[in-house]
């Protein structure tokens, strides 16, 4: 059965997912995109790493995917970093882009200690990278 794959030990990864799926959507329509991103990076990497960070991006995109909420790169990022930074990990957010020329094609995608989690940049150049270590 697939859903044993979003099980944490004494929890389920997918609500938590879906907690902070709705966390982001609330938080983006009721603060500034700064506000928001500082509050995420606000919460201190404290905990036991006991799910595998691939495992964590992969809740997320279902949680998004089994919701009403349309879907979108710098969304799920902002979801994931914060139910990874709740697991413990050191995640940050970065953003970059394809092509400095109109129209811009920006990206969003999430780093532990500098690796690029999931599909990373690609073909994006990053032009920020926030959080702490």
């Amino acid at each position: 059965m697939r859903t044993r794959a979003f099980l944490l030990p004494g929890t389920l990864l997918l609500p938590r997912a879906w907690g902070w799926m709705l966390s982001v959507e609330w938080g983006r329509r009721r603060r500034s995109f700064g506000d928001l991103l500082a509050r995420l990076e606000s919460i201190p990497p404290r905990g036991s790493r006991s799910v595998a960070a691939e495992r964590v991006a992969a809740a997320v995109r279902r949680a998004y995917r089994l919701s009403p909420f349309r879907r979108s790169c710098l969304k799920e990022s902002l979801a994931t970093l914060g139910l990874l930074r709740s697991l413990g990990y050191p995640a940050r957010l970065a953003i970059g882009v394809k092509d400095s020329r109109p129209p811009l094609d920006a990206h969003a995608w999430v780093e532990i200690d500098g690796i690029p989690l999931g599909s990373g940049p690609g073909p994006y150049t990053p032009l920020r990278r926030v959080g702490s270590n």
